[in-house]
C-alpha cells in the first residue's frame, strides 16, 4: 500500500526561521563506500523515510566530511523540477559564500570544477540537506567564482554554485557525520569527539 503524505498544515505564529547555518560539509564522492536510502513511495512506512536518508553514510577508512564555512545571510538551498510528465526529477541547488580568497579557498574551486564532491548543508530550521546522489550518472556541478572585491568594506571572496538531479527535493541527512573533530549525531546535534 503507498503512503499516505496526510494534510500539509501551518500553525499561524510559529517560528519560521529562514536561510542555512554558516558550516556546511563536504566529501569527494569517491570517498564514500555505501550511501544511506530513501524510501520510494510504494515502500515507505513513513513521510520521513520517503523524503529523508536513513542510515549513515560509510565512509573510506581515514575518511571525514570537511567543513566550509559560509558568510550568514549569503547562502541558501533551492529545488526546482526538471524533465517532462512521467519522467520528472529535480534540480536541488545551494548557495555558499566564503568571503576570502585564500589559498584553500582557490584550491577547493580549483578541486570541484571537474571533481564530485557530496555536500550537506544544514538549514536554520533543523535538516542536513543533502546536495549529490549515490548514483554515478548524477554528479554535483560546482561552479565557483571569485572576486578580490572593489572598495573598502566590499564584499570579496568566493561564491559557489551547487546543483545535482534527485528524485527527491531536498532530501536530507539524519545519520552520523564524521568529521575531523569527531562524530556529531545529526539527528541530536550531538558531537562525539575525535579520540587523538
Amino acid at each position: 500500500m503507498a503512503l499516505k503524505i496526510g494534510n500539509i498544515d501551518w500553525n499561524v505564529g510559529r517560528s519560521n526561521p529562514s536561510g542555512i547555518v554558516p558550516i556546511a560539509y563536504r566529501i569527494a564522492k569517491s570517498e564514500i563506500t555505501s550511501w544511506p536510502t530513501i524510501d520510494d513511495l510504494e515502500d515507505a512506512a513513513s513521510v520521513e523515510a520517503f523524503v529523508n536518508y536513513t542510515g549513515d553514510f560509510v565512509l573510506k577508512a581515514g575518511s571525514v566530511f570537511e567543513t566550509l564555512y559560509s558568510t550568514p545571510g549569503k547562502g541558501k538551498v533551492t529545488f526546482e523540477p526538471v524533465g517532462e510528465i512521467d519522467n520528472t526529477m529535480y534540480v536541488n541547488k545551494g548557495v555558499l559564500s566564503f568571503p576570502a580568497l585564500v589559498k584553500e579557498a582557490r584550491a577547493y574551486a580549483k578541486a570541484a570544477a571537474n571533481g564530485d564532491f557530496v555536500y550537506i548543508i544544514p538549514t536554520l530550521e533543523g535538516g542536513y540537506v543533502v546536495i549529490g546522489h549515490p548514483s554515478p550518472a548524477y554528479r554535483v556541478k560546482a561552479a565557483v567564482s571569485g572576486d578580490s572585491g572593489d572598495a573598502a568594506g566590499s564584499a570579496k571572496g568566493i561564491t559557489i554554485n551547487l546543483e545535482c538531479n534527485d528524485e527527491t527535493p531536498l532530501p536530507c541527512y539524519v545519520g552520523d557525520l564524521v568529521t575531523a573533530a569527531g562524530t556529531l549525531d545529526v539527528s541530536t546535534g550531538v558531537l562525539t569527539p575525535a579520540i587523538p
